[in-house]
């Protein structure tokens, strides 16, 4: 699956990164992740994982020592344990990170500084990862930190995966249909679609949450993706506005 995986993510990626993912007139962006399940498990899939990535500029011109500032103060408002001598130089990005468990969710706090004229354009990036029984506090905690960046005038992009299981094989033609069930569970229309014979991924756009990226044009807020596992049966994917996880 990494031919797949690999190619499609990097090149939505790269959309994702050249357009402004849009909270329409910049409303409260609740979080959709417990629709998403709900779509996968009636679908007939089991879920098994939950993934949601939140990431937002900080600003711009910005010192090393303002960098590191910025991610204590923030780790704090967060209420995020951290120590600002986390830190790590790589192609003279400069990056303060940590990550902890609580609750059986993985978190993930960095802070990072892309050098630019001289300075840093600084950027927050915080990733929740759990299992099928942390749904309910990763939506918690999701709605907590956006409403935190919110309220000092950031507004995060968010991107949400849900990955399921369906104990069966599938062929092409029943991974389209299940695929199709979600899409019509989120009220969602298709914009386009790549497949073979084991996997089948279709994007497009659902009206049921605002935010959206634009792609050729056009709105894109879901992309659903299967595929048949030789050994455990078939695998799906559910991402908003796009996958960013191996499927």
């Amino acid at each position: 699956m990494g031919k797949w995986s690999g190619w499609c993510v990097l090149a939505l990626l790269l959309v994702m990164g050249a357009v402004y993912w849009m909270p329409a007139e910049a409303k409260e962006e609740k979080p959709v992740v417990t629709e998403m399940m709900k779509a996968l498990e009636e679908s007939g899939a089991t879920g098994v994982s939950v993934q949601v990535r939140m990431r937002t500029a900080m600003g711009e011109g910005l010192l090393p020592e303002q960098v590191k500032e910025l991610a204590t103060k923030w780790a704090q408002q967060l209420e995020i344990p951290f120590s600002p001598s986390e830190q790590s130089r790589k192609h003279n990005i400069l990056a303060y990170r940590t990550t902890y468990t609580q609750n059986g969710v993985d978190l993930s706090y960095e802070v990072t500084g892309v050098p630019k004229n001289g300075a840093f354009s600084v950027y927050l990036v915080l990733q929740l990862s759990g299992n099928r029984d942390s749904l309910l506090y990763i939506g918690q905690v999701q709605e907590t930190f956006t409403n935190a960046l919110q309220s000092a005038d950031f507004i995060p992009q968010i991107s949400t995966c849900i990955r399921g299981l369906y104990n069966v094989k599938m062929g092409v033609d029943q991974q389209e249909g299940k695929i199709l069930s979600i899409f019509g569970t989120l009220q969602a229309t298709e914009l386009e679609r790549l497949q073979d014979e084991t996997v089948v991924s279709i994007s497009g756009y659902t009206p049921m949450w605002e935010s959206f990226i634009a792609l050729n044009g056009q709105k894109m807020n879901l992309q659903v993706a299967t595929h048949r596992d030789s050994h455990s049966g078939t695998w799906i994917t559910v991402g908003t506005p796009i996958i960013t996880v191996e499927y």
